[in-house]
Formats: structure tokens, C-alpha cells, sequence
């Protein structure tokens, strides 16, 4: 894997973008209307299309080398010196780009992509005993992890707020937050087996002995939690038997209905015609992160059978809730009334109820133990700060361990 600063990273994603989505879609499309106008002038216009082709390939071509080469001068230009500290922009442009590449383009710059690692004050902190204890030198017994959704990072749950937000709240409760980064474009499966390490690293490592741990997830990463959560168990890590909460704001459990959407989309303009396959085929393009929204899937078992871009793939027997743990599902809406026809078909806008809470009309997440239903009139971003997710976070906090 080649190494270097985030600025050569950049330089090789922007160039590989340009290469594999733009110019290919661009002579796709070209190639595709070319051929349908060649077929109607029949048998004579044969010589002229092939010279045409082989004119229009050389020049894509260049195109291509050109904008390849642009991208390895910039990359080595910015192996000159070390990258300067990222702004707030830079970090979220950089958990964007990383979310929503397919792995073959986030291959290309593996300086951007992202491990599931803890961070504090915005400095990434590793797991053993002398990182954990100079981060955070004031630990408790009780722990609080925040694991951010879709392209974000760990600032969603202080961005908005004066006051710290839901970390802040669980530091004045009498425990330690600690907060994850990870790349949402990798597959749910695998940020799941990652967190369940670093989860496993914490409990063992921590300056003091863990005597609970708490865990609130926006968004994709209920399910990353969710995977985890299996991963532990079948390992035989610790953590799991310290966790006594789960808060999952605003997860898609059984699926979101805006990326089935595009796999039905994508899936129909790559059958139309040969003109609209290439924007389909651009579709396609999106992350695997992505594409495991498209069910809620936690493990490669949805898709075994089937291709990751065929028609409504990835479904798979739904995990069950983990038992011994009080699940905590927050749903959102668009609008107050709950029966308003924008919360049935858009629900948060990102996620519709029965998804949220696990319970739709063909599938339901089995309960082990405790699953507690929260409805909020917020959409599906606000649930980080809202007024009464803080309400049932501190709830939860204010329970005895």
C-alpha cells in the first residue's frame, strides 16, 4: 500500500475520480449515442465508425493520461512537507470522500481512507494502556461511546452545541466519553469487527476497571454497533458483558429507502439502454458503506447468493437484538403529527419508523430483553442534539451501574 500526506492522497482521489467516473461515464454515453447513429446508416458507415472510434479512443485516452499525470505530479508535490493541521472542513470533506467512493477508487489513496480509531480533542488516540491514560488521565469506571453515522466524524455531537453536547453530559454525569472515527464507506461488517477490537482494547487497557459501558450511535452507526456487538460475543470479549445501554439515534435496523432507491434506479438505467448503462453503471459507483444500508446488513451473509448491484440484494437474516443490554430506539420525523403523510413515506427523512425501531411489515429484529421505543419531532441530522435524546441520554447516566 503506498503511503503519504493526506495532500498526495487528495491529488490521487481527484484524479482517479476524474478518470474512472467522469471521462468513463463521459465516453460511455459517447460511445453508446455513436454506435445507435452508425447502426442507422448501416454497412457503409462501418469505415467511418471505425475510424471515429479509434479517433475517439485515442483522444479519452489522452485525456486520461493527462489528468493521471497531473494527479502523481501533485501527489509527489505534496510529499515535499508534512501536511498542516486539517480544519473542521477538511476533516468532514476528508470522512465525505472516504464514505462515499466505491474501495476500488478509495484504494487509489489509501493516505484518506480510515480505521476505526478513538479520538480526542480531535487527535486520533491509540488503545494501549500509556495512550488511554495520558488522553484521558481522569477515567472512570464508567464509559460512554459515541460512534457517529454516514460521513461524519466524532465532532456531529459537538458541532451544534455551546454546552459540549451529549459528551459533555455524560463527563458531568460521572463518566468518560470517548469518541470514534471510522471510514463509512467500508462495509458494515468490517467497521464491526474493528470496533469490537478497539472496544475489546479499551475494557482491557483502561486506567481503571470498567464497571459499565454505555454506547449511543447516530445513523449508520447503530449498525456497525449492532455488528460489533456479534463479533464480541462469538469471540468471547469482555465488553460486551460491561454493556448495559445502547441509545441508537435514528438507525436504519431493517434498512434505508433512499439507497434502495438508487440500487432500483442504477439497476433500471443499466437495462434500459446502452446510452443510460453508463449512468447507472456511475450510480453503482457509490460505497459499500452505502450499499449495506440498503437492508441493514451486518455481515457478507446478504450477499452471498447475489451481486452487490443486483436488484434489491443484500438481504440477510436479521441479527437479533443482543441480550443482557437496554436498547434505547430514538425515532425521528419530519413533522409532528405522526401520521403525516411526509413521516410515512420520508419518516427522519433518511429513515422511516419501522426501519428505526426494527419492527416493519415483512421483518422483525427479534428482542433478547429490553427495547424501549423513543419518538422525537426532529429530522434525522438533529437527533445528535436534540433536547429529548439529552433527556434519555442523561436518563440512562443517571442509573445506578
Amino acid at each position: 500500500m503506498r503511503g503519504g500526506t493526506r495532500r498526495q492522497g487528495w491529488a490521487r482521489l481527484g484524479a482517479v475520480v476524474v478518470d474512472q467516473v467522469v471521462v468513463t461515464t463521459v465516453q460511455d454515453v459517447h460511445r453508446a449515442i455513436t454506435d445507435n447513429a452508425f447502426r442507422w446508416v448501416g454497412p457503409v458507415g462501418r469505415p467511418v465508425q471505425a475510424v471515429h472510434d479509434a479517433v475517439v479512443d485515442g483522444v479519452y485516452g489522452a485525456v486520461r493520461a493527462t489528468v493521471r499525470g497531473v494527479g502523481e505530479i501533485a501527489a509527489a508535490t505534496g510529499a515535499n512537507g508534512p501536511d498542516a493541521a486539517p480544519t473542521p472542513a477538511a476533516v468532514k470533506a476528508r470522512a465525505i470522500a472516504v464514505g462515499v467512493v466505491d474501495d476500488h477508487v478509495r484504494a487509489e489513496a489509501p493516505e484518506l481512507d480510515l480505521d476505526v480509531t478513538l479520538h480526542h480533542d480531535g487527535v486520533p488516540v491509540a488503545t494501549d494502556a500509556a495512550a488511554l491514560r495520558a488522553a484521558h488521565p481522569d477515567a472512570r469506571g464508567r464509559v460512554v461511546v459515541f460512534v457517529h453515522g454516514l460521513v461524519d466524524t466524532e465532532a456531529v455531537w459537538t458541532a451544534r452545541s455551546d454546552s459540549g453536547g451529549l459528551p459533555e453530559r455524560a463527563r458531568v454525569s460521572g463518566a468518560t466519553p470517548l469518541l470514534v472515527r471510522y471510514g463509512t464507506g467500508r462495509a458494515v461488517a468490517d467497521n464491526g469487527r474493528a470496533l469490537a477490537d478497539v472496544l475489546d482494547a479499551i475494557v482491557t487497557n483502561w486506567a481503571v476497571p470498567v464497571v459499565e459501558l454505555v454506547v449511543v450511535a447516530h445513523s449508520m452507526g447503530g449498525l456497525v454497533v449492532r455488528a460489533a456487538c456479534d463479533v464480541g460475543g462469538q469471540h468471547g470479549h469482555a465488553w460486551p458483558h460491561l454493556l448495559s445501554d445502547i441509545v441508537y439515534l435514528g438507525t436504519p435496523h431493517l434498512g434505508a429507502w433512499l439507497e434502495k432507491f438508487a440500487n432500483v434506479t442504477s439497476w433500471t438505467l443499466r437495462r434500459s439502454s446502452a446510452t443510460t448503462a453508463p449512468i447507472g453503471a456511475l450510480l453503482d459507483a457509490r460505497s459499500r458503506g452505502i450499499k449495506d444500508l440498503r437492508f441493514g446488513t451486518l455481515d457478507e451473509a446478504g450477499w452471498y447468493d447475489r451481486g452487490i448491484d443486483d436488484l434489491l440484494s443484500g438481504l440477510a437474516a436479521d441479527t437479533p437484538w443482543l441480550g443482557g443490554v437496554r436498547h434505547h430506539v430514538v425515532v425521528g420525523r419530519l413533522r409532528p403529527r405522526r401520521g403525516h403523510p411526509l413521516n410515512l413515506v420520508f419518516g427522519d427523512l433518511m429513515v422511516r419508523e419501522g426501519s428505526a425501531t426494527g419492527s416493519g411489515r415483512w421483518r422483525r429484529i427479534e428482542a433478547a430483553d429490553d427495547v424501549t421505543v423513543h419518538l422525537v419531532a426532529a429530522p434525522h441530522g438533529r437527533l445528535v442534539d436534540h433536547p429529548e435524546v439529552a433527556e434519555l441520554v442523561d436518563g440512562v447516566l443517571q442509573r445506578t451501574p
